[in-house]
Parts: C-alpha cells; structure tokens; sequence
C-alpha cells in the first residue's frame, strides 16, 4: 500500500470525513464496474457501491494492512454485499403468492371437505412413492409454493431442468391419480 492511501486511512480513523472522500474517489470505479459485472444494473450497482463503501466506512477500524491491501479489503466487502443482495433477490423471488392463495382456499361444505381430505391424502401417498428427488421438487412447489426460480436456487439445478422434472413428476402423478380414479 502506497504512502498516501496508508495517510488517508488512519486520517479516517480520526474522524477526517475528507479523507474518506477520497478513499473513495480512489476506488469507486472499481466497485461500480465489479457490482456491473456481477449482473447489476446501473442503479443496482450505483446503490449497491454506496452500501459497500458505507460498510468499509464503518468497519474500516478492522483493516489489518498486514493482512492484505485495501483494495483487497473493499473487493472483500463488495463480494459479501453482492452475494447478500443476489441471496435476497432469490428469497423474495421463490414464494409464489397466487399458488399459496389456491392451496389455502377451504371448501365451502363437509362433502367438500371430506373429499378434499380423501384427494389430499391421495396425493400425498403419490408424491412420497415418487423418486426422492422428483418428491423434493413437488413439495418445494406446490407445498412451500415456490417458484421455479426459488427452486431452481434452493436446489442448485438449472430452472430448466426443475421446469422439466416437474412436469415429469406431475405426468407420472396424473397418471397414478387417475389410476385411483382422483383424475378423470
């Protein structure tokens, strides 16, 4: 680390709010293309530069120079907002509201309720006679109502290849139900 950003940094740590100023002028644009590059787009990033260096600002009493450089410190830091941000993309993104809103719709006398219970207790015994993995991909659909992104994201596998297994496990579930005469 150069003489200067060395000066820059313990003027920080002594409440010298230009100093900062121009660490960051320093390295802005390297954290705005890395946050591009991770997929952002521009406002995303914009955003998401002024969170890393509003950490590094509050964290910058942890910086060890022996530890390694600054810029490696703030790449550190932009990494870990980057992941936290793309994790939280991924969260809200997996809850299918409109699937959850159909599953929870009681049916509106006993008759009903008793076939639903019979039709569910079916399924149920259908999707555990599944293979585990197909199983996996139907609960995390249709009873955690998540979408194929969030499995896709849960599971580690393409969104393809859940969209494909699903359909398989739903054929393979038609046909069983209708072989027990649920479906017509």
């Amino acid at each position: 680390m150069d003489e200067l950003q060395r000066e820059l940094i313990q003027r920080c740590l002594g409440g010298d709010r230009s100093a900062f100023e121009a660490l960051h002028a320093a390295h802005v644009g390297r954290v705005r293309a890395y946050l591009l590059r991770c997929g952002f787009d521009a406002a995303g990033a914009e955003d998401l530069t002024q969170d890393v260096f509003l950490r590094a600002f509050r964290s910058l009493h942890t910086y060890d120079a022996a530890k390694g450089s600054f810029r490696l410190w703030l790449a550190v830091i932009a990494r870990n907002v980057a992941n936290k941000q793309w994790h939280r993309r991924a969260q809200a993104e997996s809850f299918d509201p409109k699937l959850a809103e159909e599953m929870f719709a009681a049916p509106d006398n006993p008759r009903d309720w008793a076939e639903a219970r019979e039709e569910s207790q079916a399924v149920r015994a259908c999707v555990d006679a599944l293979p585990a993995d197909l199983a996996e991909l139907v609960r995390l659909r249709y009873v955690d109502a998540r979408t194929t992104r969030g499995i896709a994201a849960a599971t580690g596998l393409p969104e393809a290849t859940v969209r494909l297994r699903l359909a398989e496990a739903i054929a393979i579930l038609a046909r069983w139900l209708r072989e027990k005469g649920f479906v017509e």
